[in-house]
């Protein structure tokens, strides 16, 4: 069987992923009016998510390679659908509300885990010379999935009403649940042996993995700290309607996110001379990243706010798999472990950077949070400038000849 099947699974597995990251954000109106939830609580629910994923990173990476991908992938996907289907009977089953919304959080939050974990190395260990190109254009099928969740979950609760919740939520996990049996018959190549491995400690203590760890983590700090807020923004501070703001602002992020890693999949994979390096491109992104935040915070003009909302996207785009490929191509015989370190450091970015707004926001208002938090992509270029120093001395430590 070819393996791309596997590239499908992996991309809409990623797909899935997506809708478990994002969808609780979009119900947030819904179950807060039916359920009587503070903002405090649904925010809470973010942040589980976003905490047991870490967890699940860090604890499952090195006991994968041991016992193999395809079991717990598919394990994944049955948690998916057990998580996402609980968090749908909030108002049937005999229990709190809350208490099934957290339960089914963190069902499907150790699902969204497994699938952070182990989708980058499956696609990874796939014989083809164009990994690079390859992992850009899977992280797409992310974007894709969150401009979907976003778009077609806001047209359903207006068509169907926000009592419909449940409903759309049990809508959402007939992908995974059509995944799962994709991930049963595709092949899946082996990683690196264990034996073969670079051990964990000695890969923690390469400085060029520990600057990859901080370019994930500002890479997830950037690109969700922006996509979290971008409705609220949008709806307090530019006075635009809710629906335009989730529906096109929103949109556009994802959207442009999505046209960077496939445009970049695409033309990597045509060989093109004009082509910059993947970090230079991540440099480029990181300023178009900061210059959007900046924008945010200056601007009251909602033409310009939609544009920043564009241009951070492309920007944004090619951080997280970026680092990914850049970790790869410096670490060969790193394991699933490199993996569960990278996620585990881009999550912690994700889970931080939207709460540092928050609590700025609650101060000083959400246009000084958008100016503060622009630390994020200015870490991302510090981060990046790093790299290409110790990358270079990495090289030459890797083909300095030796003595017989």
């Amino acid at each position: 069987m070819s393996y791309k099947l596997t590239v499908k699974a992996c991309c809409i597995g990623i797909f899935c992923q997506a809708i478990i990251t994002n969808l609780t954000a979009i119900l947030f109106i819904p179950l807060g009016e039916q359920f009587g939830l503070s903002f405090t609580q649904l925010g809470a629910l973010v942040m589980v998510n976003f905490a047991v994923q870490v967890t699940v990173s860090l604890v499952f990476g090195s006991i994968v390679d041991r016992y193999g991908f395809r079991r717990f992938i598919v394990a994944a996907h049955v948690l998916a659908v057990l998580g996402m289907g609980w968090f749908a009977s909030a108002n049937a089953l005999p229990f709190a509300p809350y208490f099934t919304l957290l339960t089914g959080t963190i069902i499907f939050a150790i699902a969204a885990g497994f699938m952070e974990l182990l989708l980058s190395p499956i696609l990874n260990a796939i014989p083809t010379d164009e990994k690079s190109s390859a992992m850009s254009i899977m992280h797409a099928f992310y974007c894709i999935g969150f401009l979907a969740v976003a778009v077609i979950t806001s047209v359903l609760l207006l068509v169907l009403g926000r009592e419909a919740w449940p409903i759309i939520t049990v809508f959402w996990l007939l992908i995974p649940l059509a995944n799962l049996v994709l991930f049963m018959v595709a092949p899946i190549a082996e990683a690196v042996p264990q034996e073969k491995q670079d051990s964990a400690t000695n890969l923690l203590k390469r400085p060029l993995f520990i600057v990859l760890i901080f370019v994930i983590f500002f890479a997830g700090s950037s690109e969700i700290t922006f996509a979290q807020w971008t409705s609220a923004y949008l709806e307090e501070v530019i006075g635009l309607p809710k629906v335009v703001g989730d529906i096109v602002g929103v949109s556009m992020f994802a959207a442009m996110m999505a046209v960077c890693r496939l445009g970049y999949g695409f033309f990597k994979r045509k060989n093109v001379a004009w082509l910059p390096s993947q970090s230079v491109l991540m440099q480029i992104g990181s300023g178009l990243a900061l210059g959007s935040y900046i924008v945010m915070a200056a601007t009251s003009n909602p033409v310009f706010a939609l544009l920043a909302c564009a241009m951070c996207g492309l920007g944004v785009g090619l951080l997280w798999p970026g680092a990914l490929s850049l970790a790869v191509e410096a670490f060969p015989a790193a394991g699933t472990f490199m993996f569960a370190i990278l996620a585990a450091a881009g999550a912690s970015g994700a889970a931080l950077g939207p709460s540092v707004l928050g609590v700025i926001a609650d101060n000083a208002g959400l246009r000084t949070g958008f100016m503060l938090t622009a630390v994020f992509p200015i870490g991302s270029i510090i981060c990046l400038w790093g790299y290409h120093r110790l990358h270079r001395k990495h090289e030459n430590i890797d083909n300095k000849p030796t003595l017989t």
